[in-house]
């Protein structure tokens, strides 16, 4: 289905035409209709299917006819609302709408002088919300369209005490929509708490991103730096995104790689959010093709081209495991996920696999769900 063949602006139309964005993706095409008719919606779909481009659309159209709706989006990261509210300006750019993020890391100050301009949308982490809230700088009641998106990752960070207070502070008469890589019962307990018979929309199949190669390599940690070397001096490795579990890891990691001759640059927890933008910033350019990460990088960044992504060291939960790999073979693109398996680690209690999924799963030196070196698409 063509954008234009829904209940959708012109201005909107224009503003998608300028994103070369035509033809509905499939959640888009499954979730758009229903919100636009007043729905809530609980949507499961992997990140860079065109989720954000759902809610975007929905909120602009809301406000473009009744400009005393104000619309609230929580994210997990300040990097994913910075993305956020860059997409939502581009959707929004023909109705003059007011949209800014807040989010820890960034000077109060500047945040408080610029809510004080007056604003539509509002993209935010729970936690500096709540800030805001508890100085009186923003008004929870003043919102009456809410997105959770990415839910499990901000419950997985430990946001539901959050989420439950800027919920309660929210009016009851609002049309709220979540989207999640997943859903569990925590999903289901906040969509039972905060919205009104909402529907569910499941997209692709679970635990699994299509459009993505996987390998995974056994291999003594000792081999590994010489291993990843190796595979990121192939003429195929256009950009890739190196996850490590820690911050010193990455900095090792990284520093290896450079005396390897590759040019690669690292980010994590530990940097400044000034520098963190610039890496990040370079990275999307093209100035270097490599980055190191741990995990604060997994979810809801996108960046254009990512050939591959390599996990030296393996995601503590199917979920990580999940969202790291969908930062490749994003809108219909393929990508490539190549993942270290660890022979000489230490074993994994059994009552504590590395993943679990329904009894399954792989830890060290056990196969249940996967098979270490088969290819699938």
């Amino acid at each position: 289905m063509e954008f234009r063949e829904m209940s959708i602006s012109s201005k909107t139309i224009s503003a998608l035409n300028e994103m070369h964005f035509y033809n509905a993706t499939e959640v888009q095409e499954k979730t758009l209709p229903l919100i636009l008719a007043g729905k809530e919606v609980v949507v499961r779909s992997q990140t860079g299917t065109g989720k954000t481009a759902v809610f975007g659309i929905a909120m602009v159209e809301a406000i473009a006819k009744d400009r005393n709706v104000k619309g609230l989006v929580l994210s997990p990261t300040r990097e994913l609302a910075m993305q956020i509210t860059k997409e939502l300006r581009l959707i929004g750019k023909n109705h003059d709408l007011k949209i800014f993020s807040i989010y820890g890391g960034q000077g109060m100050r500047e945040q408080i002088d610029v809510l004080r301009k007056n604003y539509d949308i509002i993209v935010a982490t729970p936690g500096r919300l709540l800030d805001h809230a508890r100085r009186g700088t923003i008004r929870l009641e003043k919102f009456n369209y809410v997105v959770l998106d990415e839910a499990d990752n901000m419950l997985d960070i430990g946001f539901k005490p959050d989420i439950d207070k800027i919920m309660a502070g929210i009016p009851r008469k609002n049309q709220v929509l979540l989207f999640s890589a997943t859903i569990n019962e925590d999903i289901k307990s906040i969509a039972r708490n905060y919205m009104r018979n909402p529907e569910t929309i499941e997209v692709g199949q679970k635990g699994k991103v299509e459009k993505i190669e996987e390998e995974f390599i056994n291999i003594k940690r000792a081999d590994k730096i010489k291993k990843l070397v190796e595979i990121l001096s192939q003429d195929d490795v256009t950009k890739a995104i190196v996850f490590v579990a820690s911050k010193r890891g990455v900095e090792y990691v990284t520093q290896k790689i450079n005396d390897k001759g590759i040019p690669a640059q690292y980010t994590h927890g530990g940097k400044t959010q000034n520098q963190r933008e610039r890496i990040m910033r370079d990275f999307k350019q093209g100035k270097f093709r490599i980055l190191v990460a741990t995990d604060v990088m997994a979810r809801g960044i996108h960046v254009e081209g990512i050939s591959h992504i390599i996990n030296y060291d393996k995601a503590n939960t199917l979920e990580i495991h999940t969202h790291r790999i969908g930062r490749t073979g994003r809108m219909g693109s393929e990508g490539k996920a190549i993942t270290f398996i660890e022979t000489d680690a230490p074993a994994q209690p059994s009552r504590r696999p590395a993943f679990r999924r329904g009894g399954g799963g792989f830890g060290h030196g056990r196969v249940r769900s996967f098979n270490f070196h088969r290819r699938f698409r």
